[in-house]
């Protein structure tokens, strides 16, 4: 007994010190310095009120194609052409899908892969309700409080309308790149993005393989619960999307005399159980790179959590469990989002239809769901179908650390020292999935620094740029920009 006891004892001491010689190993965290290079003049107030301008053309997606208003998306096209006269002198426009539009500026080495750069024109509906909800007005661009207030000032016509800030700083300096930069500006991403996806296809049948994608998703935030002070989130992948269409049906009728079996309680059951038999929910390598990079602001305890998953990872993922979006890096999530079935109170109805969406974690697969789904319901009286379309897979992982991914990080380093540098998946979809049939390093992320407060607001009541924010992440497009035609590395 004396030996087992002994043996234990010795067990723990050699675990104790490894975990607190792996927790000692944690690097020090990025130290905040004065900005070392020299970066592009920009004026706040001239660069947002181009921003507020944008936002005033309700380039609106929704699901009916009917509410499409083309015009608006005709006169934003126009717009950007007269404020942008440099980029558009310097690149070759292409409209693609009648309003997407794929703009190339020609590098001078054509043995080099071009890099793109992509954004979108359009927004989503103003809010789920009157517009009269809103602080501020959503499409009068009102610059009031620091800040540009509307629809589309994040998502996406921020990215847009840096981007084309500073390449046209950049053409108007008489710059030509080493290496061609394209441009890929899709018209409907809100609504599944047939325009980037034509675009996509489009280079691939021109044998184009770019040596990076770059396309919203990440960003540098502050006051988040793995970090307070600034992270610059690049996104490296992104989850799939599919939305299964669930039926039931059942004997109509009186409701004073129901069957056994109504259409609307098969329906309610079949919701119940997906939601009664979730994905798998684990830390993943992504998750893994993400947690180490933000490791060295966490206090000893997390410090300790993190450098040694191999031991306190279920004690991690229980913690990220306990938020809505940490749930959603574990796994693939599942979300009803529509319902419909009935047309009288005391009628029973023949159908009832609902709508669930999943966001498809890496380890999971479109198929995958549909089968998971079926053998959770268990009903064969409800049919299961894919809307719209056959969905999208999980994309693939970018580099970390390396190629691309370290000449994104020398930006962020170079414009906004003193900032962490994590990967991070993003949870939403993004024009970019559809670029994975030419390029496996696809990287989200805008120079842009956002509160976490600021997260409720895309898609939401109150969307808003800081004025200060958008000039410098301008400063920072524009040296990613004139970095990108450089690059001489495959």
């Amino acid at each position: 007994m004396k030996r087992i006891v002994l043996a234990g004892g010795v067990i723990m001491v050699v675990l104790i010190a490894v975990v607190l010689f792996r927790t000692s190993q944690v690097g020090a965290p990025p130290t905040a310095k004065a900005i070392s290079i020299e970066l592009v003049n920009v004026d706040p107030n001239e660069t947002a009120a181009h921003l507020s301008q944008a936002v005033q053309f309700r380039t609106i997606s929704t699901q009916d194609p009917a509410d499409f208003n083309p015009q608006a998306f005709i006169d934003l096209q126009n717009w950007m052409r007269q404020t942008y006269p440099h980029f558009y002198d310097a690149v070759q426009t292409q409209m693609v899908d009648t309003y997407s539009q794929l703009n190339s500026w020609q590098g001078s080495d054509p043995t080099l892969d071009p890099i793109v750069f992509m954004a979108h024109q359009d927004v989503v509906p103003a809010s789920e309700g009157a517009e009269a909800a809103w602080e501020k007005p959503p499409f009068s661009g009102l610059i009031e409080d620091g800040y540009i207030w509307g629809r589309g000032s994040i998502d996406d016509k921020g990215a847009m309308i840096g981007l084309l800030e500073a390449a046209d700083r950049l053409a108007a300096s008489g710059y030509t790149p080493k290496r061609t930069l394209i441009f890929s500006f899709g018209h409907n991403e809100e609504v599944l993005g047939s325009g980037a996806k034509t675009i996509a296809k489009l280079l691939k049948s021109r044998g184009i393989h770019p040596y990076a994608v770059i396309d919203e998703g990440g960003a540098i935030t502050t006051n988040m619960p793995d970090a307070k002070g600034p992270v610059a989130r690049i996104g490296v992948a992104e989850k799939g999307y599919v939305t299964l269409i669930l039926t039931a049906t059942a004997k109509g009728g009186h409701s004073s005399t129901p069957p056994t079996r109504t259409a609307i309680g098969a329906l309610s059951r079949a919701i119940a159980a997906i939601e009664a038999h979730p994905f798998e929910q684990k830390i993943d390598p992504v998750i893994t790179k993400m947690l180490q990079a933000t490791a060295p602001v966490q206090p000893f305890v997390g410090r300790m959590a993190v450098s040694n998953l191999w031991l306190f990872g279920p004690m991690v993922s229980a913690k990220m469990k306990k938020s809505a979006s940490g749930r959603a890096m574990l796994g693939t999530t599942i979300a009803p989002t529509i319902i419909n079935a009935g047309f009288k109170e005391n009628a029973l109805p023949r159908k009832a239809v609902a709508y669930v969406n999943f966001r498809i974690h890496a380890r999971d697969s479109v198929q995958g769901i549909v089968d998971h789904v079926r053998a959770a319901i268990n009903d064969p009286g409800i049919t299961i179908t894919l809307a719209g379309t056959a969905g999208t897979e999980p994309s693939p992982v970018s580099q970390i650390g390396t190629g691309p991914y370290a000449w994104l990080a020398g930006i962020v380093k170079d414009v906004f020292p003193g900032t962490i540098i994590a990967p991070n998946v993003v949870l939403g979809g993004t024009d970019s999935r559809y670029f994975a049939i030419i390029t496996d390093d696809i990287y989200r992320f805008a120079p842009y620094t956002f509160d976490s407060s600021d997260f409720s607001r895309i898609h939401g009541l109150n969307e808003r740029m800081g004025v200060e924010d958008f000039a410098h992440g301008i400063q920072a497009y524009y040296l990613m920009l004139e970095r990108a035609g450089a690059l001489s590395e495959q």
